[in-house]
């Protein structure tokens, strides 16, 4: 699936006889995906982040430079993490070869509980970038 609202999550879990295996989703620090989250997780879905570094605007956020400075990351290799830590699949897009190897240099620290949180206090439900006069009324 992709873009699938809670209510549309339910419904096709509801209609297919066959297992859903995930739903892919705008998701980065400034976008609070909570419910779509819970309500994948209730029914075995992963949740695949598309846009993971806001289309670059991670790059300038002081927080996630001040988090990245303690663990000597930079901004969207902190925001990687973050995702990668909740479970969450995350497709970041890149233009730039130097760039590919810096997306997958997550898995030599962990963001501490607090880290995290600050991080999840970011987002709310104004965060989308991604939004088309077509979409559903997101969650």
């Amino acid at each position: 699936m992709s873009n699938f609202t809670v209510a549309l999550i339910e419904e096709a879990v509801a209609a297919s006889p066959a297992p859903l295996v995930c739903n892919q989703v705008e998701y980065h620090p400034y976008l609070d995906q909570t419910k779509v989250r819970q309500v994948c997780a209730h029914h075995g879905l992963a949740v695949v982040a598309y846009s993971p570094v806001a289309k670059g605007r991670v790059k300038s956020d002081a927080t996630l430079a001040r988090i990245g400075r303690a663990h000597g990351k930079t901004p969207a290799q902190i925001c990687l993490r973050w995702l990668v830590q909740q479970g969450v699949a995350a497709i970041p897009r890149t233009s730039r070869i130097e760039r590919l190897s810096e997306n997958i240099d997550l898995f030599d620290f962990v963001l501490s509980d607090e880290e995290m949180a600050e991080i999840f206090q970011m987002g709310d439900a104004a965060g989308r970038i991604t939004d088309f006069a077509f979409a559903p009324k997101w969650d």
